[in-house]
């Protein structure tokens, strides 16, 4: 989220349109971050959800908006007012900010803290109040704050939660929250990644985690990954970018970036209707990899191989098998026959995130999962 300093750009805002006038009652309304000095879209707005959840009262509207940038946000301010925030749900943030008048655009001014140093920046948030989608006449605080949540909970900022034609949409969201206690806890499961074709781990592999979090949401579930690498490598905190999961593309508002005193973190989720469609099949996915001092930036095909079963912790799940032996046992056999150039070459990677400085450069060749593409490539020339 460190790109959030860099995309909003600086500059006075534009004066404000006319206020518009609506009735009392909870609404959704689309939303984004428009650049200060004009009305193109920055790129800070894949930060924030594409819509906000309003409550209208008296032509005044408490409007809350969603993001999952907040570690870097120190403090921001919309219209003049301080927005607060409110409550943290799925790793993502829940702003509120109050406004006197249903006007749009409004000036924004955000103060970062990022690992480039402190910022403040300008930008300007626009409310479409005309395509507003009404939820409900109810003006109290904990519907607004389930129709925010409901937004969360949706997982895709390009559809509004609340249809045109009907308000049916967000009773399940006050159902579920009425029933939290009845409904199954996160699970933990155990998962290796494989080569695009081939049932090998991609040197990929070793980045990963391999133990992801499986967490009931509506409509099912949503499956979390991590990744870690070592900032030794001098590759920078977004070196990696999820960008499909089983050929669906993995929106900006599902990744969240991280780190620790050694390594970089990148966490993403992808949704599945069922845990059986963890070990139905390999699940296929996409992740660009960019490499500064080799001139690389390009999308590498992977696949990612789930255990038959999740457990109900970590340490559990990480004991079960992904791969069955006899397929590693048969697999390694295999290639020392046929690849020998790519296997030794795959020994002298850094076993996790902790590289050396004299093993930088295979680092960085298995972060790329070179033996996927670029040995491959070389040895069926």
């Amino acid at each position: 989220m460190a790109g959030l300093a860099l995309c909003l750009l600086q500059g006075e805002a534009q004066p404000v349109a006319a206020a518009t006038t609506m009735d009392d009652g909870i609404y959704v309304v689309p939303a984004k971050i428009i650049k200060a000095d004009s009305t193109a879209t920055s790129s800070a707005n894949q930060f924030f959800s594409d819509y906000a959840a309003v409550r209208v009262k008296d032509q005044q509207a408490t409007v809350l908006l969603t993001s999952n940038g907040s570690q870097y946000i120190k403090s921001m301010t919309i219209d003049k007012q301080l927005v607060t925030l409110v409550k943290q749900v799925d790793g993502q943030a829940i702003y509120q900010v109050n406004l006197a008048k249903l006007t749009s655009p409004l000036p924004a001014t955000f103060k970062l803290a990022t690992p480039m140093g402190k910022m403040q920046e300008q930008a300007r948030l626009t409310l479409d109040w005309a395509k507003a989608e009404r939820d409900s006449d109810s003006t109290t605080t904990a519907d607004l704050l389930k129709q925010a949540t409901a937004l969360i909970s949706k997982g895709d900022a390009t559809q509004p939660v609340v249809p045109a034609k009907t308000t049916k949409t967000t009773k399940p969201a006050a159902t579920t929250q009425s029933t939290k206690s009845t409904t199954p806890a996160a699970r933990y499961w155990k998962y290796q990644v494989l080569k695009a074709d081939a049932m090998t781990p991609s040197d990929a592999n070793q980045y990963y985690t391999h133990t992801a979090k499986v967490v009931p949401a509506d409509n099912g579930y949503r499956v979390f990954l991590t990744v870690s690498y070592a900032k030794s490598l001098k590759l920078g905190p977004r070196a990696v970018v999820p960008k499909e999961m089983d050929g669906v593309t993995v929106p900006a508002s599902r990744v969240a970036y991280g780190q620790t005193a050694k390594n970089y973190t990148m966490t993403y989720w992808f949704p599945i209707s069922s845990t059986r469609a963890l070990t139905a099949k390999l699940v296929p996915g996409k992740i660009h990899v960019t490499v500064p001092m080799m001139s690389i930036s390009e999308t590498f095909p992977v696949r990612f191989q789930f255990a038959a079963s999740g457990s109900a912790d970590k340490a559990t799940a990480a004991a079960v098998a992904a791969l069955p032996e006899t397929t590693n046992k048969h697999t390694v056999a295999n290639e020392a026959t046929t690849t020998p150039h790519h296997q030794s070459a795959k020994r002298t990677l850094p076993a996790t995130g902790d590289a050396q400085h004299n093993e930088t450069f295979w680092g960085v060749l298995g972060l790329l999962a070179i033996g996927l593409v670029a040995w491959e490539a070389k040895r069926h020339a």
